[in-house]
């Protein structure tokens, strides 16, 4: 069954390309269009691009009127198309065998992986499969699957690094920013602590004089949890606080000082929209890590 597929889908392919023979020769018009349809069918650029050189060459001989040369270029296309169709014919022939080999290996792949590194691994599957229950589509397919294993081995390279900085990312890291303008004693900290069970809590906090007739008093929570693609933490927010939030200035319709104060609130993020990522080459650059 296999085999009879393979045929069918290398007749398809031949059908596609134009049939040469008995004298008949191939015009631009008609070679332009068998390279969009043999496009649409996943053939690569690349190997179309004899056929390209020579429709060149023909319209150029057409521009120039040298009818010598345009009829040795068609020839030249002519005979180029009925090789290239003898050739696509026999690789799918020989594709289903191969395709099959090469899926189950990538569920190999698959089957190694977890947590961020599985859900990026899967992302190339529906699409492969997919493509390879179409006969029309082979070539295609093949393609995609080519790709898909080449993106799942970069994926087992991550999920090793990953491993391998996991123990390192867990602690608490701290950014600490005081003014650069020595009259104000404003200090911004941020604190983000991953744990070695997956949970995420971080702190954002803001507290001085950032101006001569302004302060600023805040602090904001989040919690949630964190996991690696990579050498890059992923940090999902599921809820959200605000402790305090204060601003103390000139009111400009009364000239006096005055301190706007926010409510708090603790609301719930499902929405992705907190959702942040953290490289591990920021993350020891920007921040100071403590180890609980």
């Amino acid at each position: 069954m296999r085999r009879a597929s393979c045929v069918l889908a290398a007749a398809a392919l031949a059908a596609v390309v134009l049939a040469v023979g008995c004298g008949k020769k191939v015009s631009i018009e008609e070679g332009k269009a068998k390279i969009l349809e043999l496009a649409e069918k996943g053939v690569p650029e690349r190997e179309m691009s004899d056929i390209k050189m020579y429709i060149f060459q023909m319209e150029t001989a057409k521009k120039t009127g040298n009818g010598s040369q345009f009829s040795v270029y068609q020839d030249s296309l002519t005979r180029t198309l009925a090789e290239f169709e003898g050739r696509m014919a026999a690789l799918l022939e020989k594709s289903g065998p191969y395709m099959d080999s090469l899926r189950q290996a990538c569920d190999g792949k698959l089957a190694q992986l977890k947590g961020l590194h599985l859900e990026a691994g899967e992302k190339g599957k529906a699409a492969v499969d997919s493509l390879m229950k179409i006969e029309s589509q082979k070539m295609y397919a093949l393609s995609r699957l080519d790709s898909w294993s080449l993106d799942l081995d970069t994926i087992l390279m991550q999920q090793k690094l990953a491993d391998s900085l996991r123990g390192e990312f867990v602690g608490i890291w701290v950014m600490e920013q005081e003014s650069s303008d020595k009259r104000y004693n404003v200090v911004e900290r941020e604190e983000i602590h991953m744990r070695k069970d997956g949970t995420l809590f971080i702190m954002l906090g803001k507290k001085g004089k950032i101006s001569d007739d302004a302060s600023e008093n805040y602090l904001f929570e989040s919690y949630g949890t964190w996991d690696l693609l990579g050498d890059v933490a992923h940090h999902y927010i599921k809820r959200d606080r605000r402790v305090r939030q204060e601003f103390t200035g000139i009111d400009p319709a009364t000239g006096k000082m005055r301190t706007k104060k926010e409510p708090p609130f603790d609301s719930a993020v499902t929405d992705g929209s907190k959702d942040m990522d953290m490289p591990w080459e920021a993350l020891n650059k920007d921040y100071k890590r403590f180890r609980k």
